[in-house]
């Protein structure tokens, strides 16, 4: 085993490893760990035995690895007091907590640290794949790994992970960053890295998925009775981490029984309120799952055993709970809250259309005031919406973008062809225009789909911002027009390029290329000169070519 001290100075990565009664799955874990691309000098181990009935300490004293490795032992006070225990004794800068039965290939650690650029505040979750004998696994032990490669799924195809999906076998982040938070609640006695995730979530800390900083599980469970026990206790400690954490609603036990199907719903939610009865339930269903897997019916086993787990966790919650009568207020209490944030977030994008719309108009009040202030007083919203095609261009496109939100995208391209044949004037409904804009009269404004147009603009007549070329860089897209940034009437801007907060650009400029803040864009002044002398045509000449035509 290596000495720790040689190493003066501290390492990038810290692996902290808890153990429990696992001292082969131990051993192969730390002798993967010599075999890493990452240089031996940038990390170190530290594990940590948990009171296991054998100590791993005379076993790994005949372990040589070229990495400072270090193992520390305590009486048996759980995972995550032990974890905790491994991150207060690292010294590295990134923690990387993996579990003991996981098996990890000779890139893992570089493909960790690889996403922890300094300065970033990343939780990095690896993927966790299930083992090669997952075939002789028990059918609960199958169910597990299934679940766990769905997640691993799921995040691999574009969900953001989120502070709940945190899990301990293979996770990395700043120490910093831990320490911040509090580290692991020793007094959960499960769910512990979920309700660290929530914390490490509400910090400001970002959620990355990798699926090249993968591991392997290697299951050893095989206990039914441990499984219904774990299934029970997910339950109960979803039940205090959500009353720990009470905004943090994707934390709440009882938001499965809204997203079950209407077969399950009735027998969870009954599980709940009758945690007693629901056991030999739980246990009939298990039975009858397994027979089915028996006869090589491995999908229905599986969705039955997803019941099983189902049944005891919400027993689990209802027995936190404490009363049939408190369960179902909290399920109510729930769901009102559910129903009422789902209310929100439909009329969200009708608030963003009226406040745009505002913001627009309130753009154009100020504009006329500095303007033209003998015009009189300020002009309502609804009388500045019938007299001002500029903002009735621009009311049109908000209309577009609520389309969009609604899902409606087909509406979002029948109003832009509307627009065109109004005001002759062609908005792409994929464009980005924010807030508080100004467009005056509009007739002929034209603007890209990938064209992006901030607050305090003003856009005259027969503008267009379009699609080009950069002539350098061979890069294609669209302007990018910065805050307050005025556009004269007939100028056309082309490609990918900015122009910078405050700029005026003047009537008729054709610009290509990117300007800098507060300046101002002229096109060159035409030559003015005398019209030239003429001399008069006399009446011989105009006979004399009568007579030879």
């Amino acid at each position: 085993m290596s000495d720790p001290s040689n190493s003066g100075t501290a390492p990038l990565l810290s692996v902290v490893v808890a153990t429990f009664n696992r001292p082969e799955g131990l051993t192969r874990l730390l002798q993967q760990l010599a075999d890493q691309t990452l240089r031996v000098q940038a990390f170190e181990v530290v594990g940590v035995d948990d009171g296991s009935r054998e100590s791993v300490q005379p076993r790994l004293a005949r372990l040589e690895v070229p990495y400072p490795l270090r193992i520390v032992r305590q009486e048996n006070q759980g995972a995550a007091v032990a974890r905790h225990r491994g991150a207060l004794e690292a010294r590295g800068r990134l923690l990387l907590f993996v579990d003991d039965d996981m098996q990890i290939g000779r890139t893992f650690l570089k493909a960790h640290a690889r996403l922890h650029q300094v300065g970033s505040r990343r939780v990095v979750l690896g993927r966790i794949k299930p083992a090669s004998h997952y075939g002789q696994m028990p059918l609960f032990e199958r169910w597990h790994a299934r679940m766990v490669d769905e997640l691993g799924k799921e995040l691999a195809t574009g969900r953001t992970p989120r502070g709940t999906d945190l899990y301990t076998g293979n996770v990395s982040m700043r120490r910093s960053d831990y320490l911040a938070v509090g580290g692991f609640d020793a007094s959960l006695g499960h769910s512990e890295d979920a309700e660290l995730g929530l914390r490490l979530e509400a910090s400001g800390a970002s959620f990355v998925f990798s699926e090249d900083a993968f591991a392997v599980h290697e299951s050893d469970r095989v206990s039914l009775e441990a499984f219904l026990r774990r299934a029970l206790r997910y339950g109960q400690f979803a039940h205090r981490i959500a009353r720990k954490h009470p905004h943090a609603l994707h934390a709440d036990p009882w938001r499965f029984v809204f997203e079950l199907n209407p077969v399950s719903r009735p027998i969870v939610v009954l599980s709940a309120l009758a945690p007693g009865a629901m056991g030999s339930v739980a246990r009939a269903a298990y039975g009858a799952s397994r027979a089915l897997d028996a006869q090589g019916f491995e999908a229905p086993a599986l969705a039955g055993t997803t019941l099983v787990f189902g049944i005891q966790y919400f027993r689990g919650v209802g027995l936190e709970a404490g009363r049939p009568t408190q369960a179902l207020r909290e399920l109510a209490g729930y769901g009102r809250t559910r129903w009422a944030r789902a209310l929100r977030e439909r009329l969200a994008p009708w608030r963003r259309f009226e406040a745009s719309v505002r913001e627009d108009h309130q753009v154009g009040e100020s504009y006329r005031k500095k303007y033209a202030p003998s015009r009189g007083g300020p002009s309502s919203l609804a009388r500045s919406l019938v007299e001002r095609a500029g903002l009735q261009i621009t009311t049109a496109f908000r209309l577009m973008t609520l389309s969009r939100e609604a899902g409606l995208p087909l509406a979002a391209k029948v109003i832009s062809r509307l627009v065109r044949h109004l005001f002759a004037a062609d908005l792409h409904w994929e464009a980005s225009l924010e807030p508080g804009i100004l467009v005056v009269h509009g007739m002929g404004l034209t603007i890209s789909h990938a064209a992006r147009v901030g607050a305090g603009c003003i856009l005259s007549h027969n503008v267009t911002l379009g699609m080009g070329i950069d002539p350098i860089s061979r890069a294609i897209g669209a302007p990018c027009l910065e805050r307050n940034v005025q556009v004269g009437p007939g100028a056309t801007l082309l490609g990918p390029i900015t122009v910078g907060e405050g700029t005026k650009i003047a009537p008729g400029v054709v610009l290509t290329w990117s300007v800098p803040p507060h300046s101002v864009v002229e096109a060159a002044r035409p030559l003015v000169r005398p019209k030239r002398a003429v001399a008069p045509v006399s009446d011989e000449a105009v006979v004399a070519q009568e007579e030879s035509g």
